[in-house]
């Protein structure tokens, strides 16, 4: 964990500098024109409560703990901001949950990039989404939370938990949402995504 503060603090500075120099607003984010997703920069649903620290679950480590450097906390910033950019932070913090779920399992690769970059499971990966965004502040520091352990809590009161699935069912649409429901376990809603587990 020294390692990942040497290491993160200063990047997680750099990145801030650079936002403020830029013009950024702070936390939150300047609305811009977006190819991939033609949404609102704003919730749309309440935001949900996070579990304390003392109450998060622990996930199940079938691998022991998730190693990470620079580049990884980068690519996981950056999967949050693709697939997660409108959502709520606790959102954004459980589709980090849900990366370092898939790490720690033995059906998925075992790094970060591994999992990331796996073929046919994260859909700014597939299209080309994911070269037009770069992580947010707020998209780091839900990457560095989710390495933390945090999993947050859905509208149902269940926790994020070990889910390693979740889907925004009106943009995948209903082929892809009756398998989930078929297939996996529902756990929770945070924000627009539903979160699955095996």
């Amino acid at each position: 964990m020294k390692d990942l503060k040497r290491t993160v603090l200063p990047a997680l500075i750099i990145a801030a500098a650079a936002v403020s120099f830029a013009g950024g607003q702070g936390y939150g984010e300047t609305v811009q024109q977006d190819l991939y997703l033609d949404a609102p920069a704003v919730s749309l649903v309440q935001v949900p409560r996070m579990l304390s620290a003392s109450a998060r679950p622990k996930a199940l480590a079938v691998r022991g703990p998730v190693k990470t450097g620079e580049r990884d906390l980068y690519l996981l910033a950056k999967i949050i901001e693709c697939e997660a950019r409108y959502e709520p932070y606790e959102g954004k913090v459980a589709v980090g949950a849900v990366v370092l779920n898939r790490v720690m399992s033995d059906r998925f690769p075992n790094t970060i990039e591994g999992v990331i970059f796996q073929p046919g499971q994260f859909q700014p990966v597939t299209d080309g989404g994911w070269n037009s965004k770069e992580p947010s502040e707020q998209s780091y520091r839900a990457a560095m939370e989710a390495l933390g352990g945090a999993k947050p809590v859905g509208q149902n009161g269940q926790s994020v938990g070990n889910a390693q699935f979740f889907i925004y069912e009106d943009l995948a649409g209903k082929g892809a949402a009756k398998w989930f429901k078929n297939n996996l376990k529902y756990v929770t809603t945070i924000g627009n995504h539903d979160f699955y587990s095996r």
